[in-house]
């Protein structure tokens, strides 16, 4: 008897992934282009939102339809406007802004193009020098990161009791947007930046246009190789291991774990896989990204983590898990 032939596959995952790109590029563009703040003021046509842009209303036209359907525009009629989300996080202005994170998508979504020549050469196709960068790129991408750091710090002071820690490092810093955060909400703080000294000339750039210099002060430091100076009660490291090989971050937790005074507080922000690697599915697929932009740089698991911090002293480890793939996981030093 002959049995029936196989059902033959679809192409459905194939299809669903190659028009998933597309959404991620409108918003993009809406966020280069700035469109979501005038939307702020409340609805406009697209005509409009060109006069206000400055744009040809023809060709702005496709985009807002595309951002309807990605979830970040509404449409009534002809009039288009925010949404609740977008409205909180893309608008200028707003203390919640995440928009200027494009500058770090368009570096990191262009590097992940590079992906195969990558693993065929065994070296990174986009390799993030922060020495060998020129000022400008390394502006450019510090500045795309600083609206991440803003978010987490609120992230921060919302889970954990920081009105108890007086000195704060910022470890591997960049903006220092993370530490100008934290130090506007807590009076009490004073605040430290270290980083290599290529990027603490830019960290300096902006605590000085911050007016935060009295509060905050950038040091030069080599991390990996040395402890940074000082003596903190707490100390943030915020997307740092994951730009480093494995012995690079074990002994940067070292090194930082070094300054924090008996009784402080260290915490990790940054991409955490679990111990199983397959999860979270953001952090997962992050890590092909790193494969262009680093030597050895990658998401490292929950357990790696727990390891470096208790072998550089800290106990009651605990990871909190937050969006996007992203983990907080805090010590205690002993």
């Amino acid at each position: 008897m002959t049995k029936p032939a196989a059902k033959k596959p679809r192409p459905d995952t194939i299809n669903r992934l190659s028009a998933g790109v597309y959404p991620a590029m409108a918003m993009l563009a809406g966020m280069q282009l700035d469109l979501f703040t005038p939307l702020g003021d409340g609805a406009k046509t697209a005509e409009e939102l060109a006069t206000a842009l400055d744009l040809p209303a023809a060709r702005l036209q496709p985009l807002l339809y595309a951002l309807v359907t990605a979830e970040l525009l509404t449409v009534d009629g002809e009039r288009f406007a925010n949404t609740a989300e977008t409205d909180h996080f893309l608008v200028r202005d707003r203390t919640s802004y995440i928009g200027g994170q494009h500058e770090a998508f368009s570096d990191l979504w262009a590097a992940t193009l590079q992906t195969a020549q990558s693993i065929r050469t065994g070296a990174p196709q986009a390799k993030h020098d922060f020495n060998a960068m020129s000022a400008d790129e390394l502006r450019a991408f510090v500045r795309g990161l600083d609206a991440g750091a803003g978010a987490a710090a609120r992230r921060l002071l919302r889970s954990y009791d920081f009105t108890r820690f007086r000195r704060l490092l910022d470890a591997g810093g960049g903006s220092g947007g993370l530490a100008m955060a934290l130090c506007r909400a807590l009076p009490d703080v004073h605040g430290t930046i270290a980083d290599l000294s290529s990027v603490a000339a830019i960290s300096r750039e902006f605590v000085s246009e911050a007016q935060m210099d009295e509060r905050i002060d950038v040091i030069d430091a080599d991390l990996v190789a040395a402890p940074p100076a000082g003596r903190y009660d707490a100390a943030v490291l915020r997307a740092l291991l994951q730009v480093l090989g494995p012995d690079a971050a074990s002994a940067v937790v070292a090194n930082v774990g070094r300054t924090v005074e008996p009784g402080g507080e260290i915490f990790i922000i940054g991409r955490v896989l679990d111990d199983s690697r397959l999860s979270p599915l953001d952090t997962v697929a992050s890590n092909v990204m790193f494969l262009n932009i680093y030597d050895e740089g990658q998401a490292y698991t929950e357990g790696e983590h727990r390891e470096w911090l208790a072998a550089a002293g800290f106990t009651d480890v605990e990871r909190q898990e937050l969006a996007g793939g992203y983990s907080i996981m805090r010590g205690v030093k002993t």
